[in-house]
């Protein structure tokens, strides 16, 4: 989410189209379609840590290239085809970091646990979304009432370093305190299974269960990405600032938050999963009519909020799921959670360039 944020500036820095720079931003769930049943099997086989490491080591050497890129002596048609090429690498990384949100639940959790920590560990992941898209207008700096490309320039520059330094110090953060295994066991651990990535796709695809979560996946992150990439457009129609919409996509983010601590360990309590992807799915038609078309500032803001809240816990609900299914369970469920990732992210594609 490096560009989305101050989009309109990128337009005028790189010299190229909204359509364009939005495919920067874009491009890195490609990654995942074709990545993420072999990231999740990876996962299976060689565990966590290594995974993880894996994708964020791509991911801070990536980004460290990113920031020298602006410094070079290129134009901005060449800059923004390095650009796209390195979208692409860092979304590969984040397959590798993401696929594992439900693997520490399940080896350091007892099984009446899991759902909770997962969504703790997606409450984490949304809440870095949260904190980037403000953060990105914060460090960049760019007034919005600016015409000075060298300013716009100068504000993208700061942004990719800032991330390039974050991420490398996170990803060595992880590598000196993760660890595979818990002191001790958190519960009997499945009998180890071993099936060829295309046999365990024929196996995940099999289950009318599965399939019904992969359309879930598809839509509903399909709809977030959507949203959380043409916020600035949709408030920018209503006459809002690009800061504003910033809020706004936070405020989506900062719900997914909220209900990701609450709804998945309401539906332990209940013993239901279900009923909570139907209201997930039901809520999105009235949010997004409101965010488009009312063009009221709290409406925006409490929408976006009440979308977050109903709508991203699916995630860590389907993958609760996969690891609860007689035909998956945890032995396969790096896979599965990477398979639904892929198809989830091709949805965050095909949704966004759609709107």
């Amino acid at each position: 989410i490096s560009f989305a944020p101050i989009e309109s500036s990128v337009e005028q820095v790189l010299g190229v189209s909204a359509g364009r720079v939005r495919l920067l931003s874009l491009v890195g769930p490609v990654a995942f379609v074709f990545l993420g049943t072999y990231a999740g099997k990876t996962t299976d086989r060689r565990g966590f840590r290594f995974t993880a490491l894996v994708g964020a080591g791509t991911l801070s050497a990536t980004g460290i290239v990113r920031a020298i890129v602006p410094h070079l002596d290129l134009s901005g048609e060449i800059q923004y085809w390095i650009f796209l090429a390195l979208q692409l690498v860092i979304g590969s990384g984040a397959v590798f970091v993401l696929t594992n949100l439900s693997e520490v639940p399940i080896k350091w959790f007892r099984e009446q646990e899991r759902a909770t920590a997962t969504g703790l560990a997606t409450m984490f992941f949304y809440l870095g979304t949260a904190i980037g898209f403000p953060l990105v207008t914060i460090v960049a700096a760019i007034p919005d009432d600016t015409a000075d490309v060298a300013v716009m320039s100068a504000g993208l520059n700061r942004v990719l370093w800032v991330f390039a330094a974050v991420m490398a110090g996170a990803t060595l953060l992880f590598a000196v305190l993760a660890r595979e295994e818990p002191p001790t066991p958190s519960g009997p651990r499945p009998e180890e299974l071993r099936l060829g990535m295309l046999a365990s796709l024929r196996m995940f695809l099999g289950s009318a269960t599965f399939r019904a979560l992969a359309l879930i996946s598809l839509i509903g992150y399909g709809v977030y990405i959507g949203l959380t990439v043409t916020m600035e457009k949709i408030m920018g129609f209503h006459g809002f600032s690009s800061s504003f919409a910033s809020y706004v996509a936070a405020g989506l983010t900062l719900g997914g938050i909220i209900g990701s601590v609450v709804i998945p360990g309401l539906s332990e309590k209940v013993g239901r999963r279900r009923p909570f992807l139907l209201i997930a799915g039901a809520a999105i038609l009235p949010a997004v009519l409101l965010m488009a078309f009312v063009g009221n500032r709290p409406v925006g803001v409490i929408a976006a909020i009440l979308l977050g809240v109903l709508l991203l816990p699916a995630l860590p609900i389907t993958f609760t799921i996969v690891g609860e299914m007689r035909e998956i369970g945890p032995a396969f469920s790096g896979a599965a959670v990477g398979t639904l990732m892929a198809i989830g992210n091709a949805g965050s594609l095909l949704i966004p360039l759609t709107m």
